[in-house]
């Protein structure tokens, strides 16, 4: 309880240094830095200023307490909720997956051993021995159904449809036309399979498998919201405890001292989740405030995290990308020659050179990673700057420039509204270089700032028919397996909380998306995916903008800490030390 009572005073020294510093300088950022926003390892509206005073040093006995300086947390830290990576770090630190990978980026077992059945189509968990709740109370099979029975939901408007809407039975449960779910099936308490249905088959399925464990007796629900309610107040099996959260603020953990698996308990007391702007974090980091971030992906800040001493910047190819959706269904933007021409007068050479410079980006080709096996290593279009041709290919749509010098077809003139979040920097900057260029070629981009939550909140949150946008940016971290089920390029996800905002359709790409799915072979499955990417390369529903390198720095306080592209901080956080 004392330890608990400094903590909370330090936190209060730490928020307070913020006030202050936020009266004291008026300085301000209004371009930023992804769902994950690319920036500060998160996003929210926070704008603040760099903090000129300094904080006072740690309590004693506390400074074992991990300091994360990120923006974006949202409250939703159920695994079967959270739709952001910021929150998602909260989930994985608290709940337990059946399985996880490995560094290679390998599924193994996490609290469960696994088999598959000759047919590929059974999935059997055992759970291992001796897994309890931080309350205390057995996790059984019971609350692996639980936790998969709650994905399928009639109710259920999460982005993790996809993980369970291969199973059998599903339909019918979704609908809320029966209780009954063959696709689940308890064998005992330490038992239970997962039954794909005949077709499904994939060798991506074991990825469906890496959401955290719910404890039914804590989250069982009559009404759908009473589980949402509970979504900002976690508890797993997890080797730390939720203690509070504050909006705007922090999120706070404590170990958890019933860890059940004593050998991998974590050194360290507790993480404070901060609330920290992206312009504050080199002074954060300066005056020990903080620990651990992941700030924008910046040539600048590149140079200056590595001028500083106190400090460890690591830096590694990114799983993911920076991209910019079109609503694909607004007649200013349904046509694929209307996307080319923008495409073509988006100097995306020029953003990297300012923004990413060489040592952290390159253009963006088709929506999967460099890092992949199934990136494709020909037939992609680079859309270099090319006004002429952007104007040529306006033209064949129809599209001829009024007295305004603004392009019109049908009584719609080309006026496109840009929502840009402004935790970081780099999608302000992207559009500023694009208002420049496109109207070169007569367009009217209207560049409308809000926070990152609000570019949600119109773009992936609403139902299909009431998404409010033109274009919108934003970085998007990839799972390991390249299958795009449920993800951008997915027409399934064009559903109210699904991460597809652009209502793009096309049969022959949710072909290939099913084929490259079911497929075993990892030779065939990379020309499926190599296919589908010279398509998408071609269609641009949405534009690759980049590829980053990542970018994380790291306190020298901090011993062990390990991360790069399949292993994010949170996977090693036993080995971690604080000096």
């Amino acid at each position: 309880m004392k330890k608990r009572k400094i903590l909370a005073l330090l936190i209060t020294a730490i928020m307070l240094m913020g006030i202050l510093a936020a009266c004291g300088d008026s300085t301000t950022t209004t371009n930023t830095d992804s769902p994950q926003p690319t920036g500060s390892g998160g996003e929210t509206a926070s704008p603040g200023t760099t903090s000129t005073a300094t904080p006072p040093p740690p309590p004693q006995g506390e400074e074992q307490i991990l300091r994360f300086g990120t923006t974006g947390i949202d409250g939703k830290f159920l695994s079967i909720l959270s739709n952001n990576l910021y929150d998602s770090y909260v989930s994985q630190l608290v709940f337990e997956p059946l399985v996880n990978n490995d560094a290679s980026g390998v599924y193994v077992p996490e609290i469960a051993d696994f088999t598959m059945s000759a047919d590929n189509l059974t999935y059997t968990f055992t759970l291992k021995d001796g897994i309890t709740f931080s309350d205390g109370v057995p996790l059984t099979t019971a609350d692996v159904a639980f936790t998969y029975r709650s994905m399928s939901h009639p109710d259920y408007d999460g982005p993790r449809s996809y993980a369970v809407s291969d199973l059998l039975g599903y339909e019918a449960f979704r609908a809320g036309e029966t209780t009954d779910y063959p696709g689940i099936r308890i064998v005992n308490d330490r038992t239970i399979e997962f039954i794909f249905k005949d077709g499904t088959a994939s060798p991506a399925n074991i990825s469906n498998f890496v959401f955290g464990i719910m404890p039914e007796h804590v989250y069982a629900f009559d009404n759908w919201n009473d589980l949402l309610d509970q979504g900002s107040q976690p508890l797993g099996s997890g080797k730390f405890l939720f203690d509070e959260y504050r909006p705007m603020e922090f999120v706070r953990l404590s170990t958890n001292s019933n860890y059940w698996n004593t050998p991998d308990m974590p050194n360290i007391d507790g993480i404070l989740m901060l609330e920290v702007p992206e312009e504050s974090l080199q002074n954060a980091f300066l005056t020990g405030q903080i620990d651990l971030a992941q700030p924008a992906t910046t040539i600048d800040n590149y140079n200056a995290y590595n001028a500083m001493d106190v400090v460890s910047p690591v830096v590694f190819l990114d799983n993911g990308y920076q991209y910019l959706a079109f609503n694909t269904l607004r007649p200013t933007l349904s046509d694929v020659r209307v996307r080319q021409a923008l495409m073509y007068a988006l100097d995306r050479q020029a953003y990297i050179n300012i923004m990413l410079g060489a040592e952290l980006g390159s253009v963006g080709l088709a929506p999967i990673s460099p890092v992949s096996w199934a990136f494709p290593t020909s037939g992609m279009n680079d859309y270099a700057l090319d006004l002429d041709k952007a104007s040529e290919l306006m033209a064949e749509a129809g599209w001829v420039r009024g007295s305004d010098g603004v392009l019109a077809k049908d009584g719609i003139r080309m006026s496109l509204d840009w929502l840009v979040y402004q935790e970081a920097p780099w999608p302000g900057m992207l559009s500023e270089l694009a208002f420049d260029t496109w109207r070169q070629i007569g367009v009217e981009l209207n560049i409308v700032n809000m926070d990152f939550t609000t570019v949600i909140s119109r773009t992936m949150d609403p139902e299909p028919g009431d998404k409010d946008f033109d274009i919108y940016t934003m970085g998007f971290s990839l799972s390991i397996d390249p299958d795009p089920t449920g993800a951008l390029f997915d027409y399934d996800a064009f559903v109210p909380g699904g991460f597809n905002a652009s209502g793009y359709y096309n049969e022959t790409s949710q072909r290939l998306i099913a084929e490259g799915k079911t497929e075993f072979d990892q030779n065939r499955r990379a020309a499926i995916y190599q296919e589908w990417a010279q398509l998408m390369n071609y269609e641009i529903p949405t534009i690759i903008v980049a590829y980053r390198n990542a970018l994380w720095v790291v306190n020298n306080r901090v011993q062990g800490m390990h991360i790069e592209t399949y292993w994010n901080w949170t996977r090693g956080i036993s080995d971690i030390t604080l000096n």
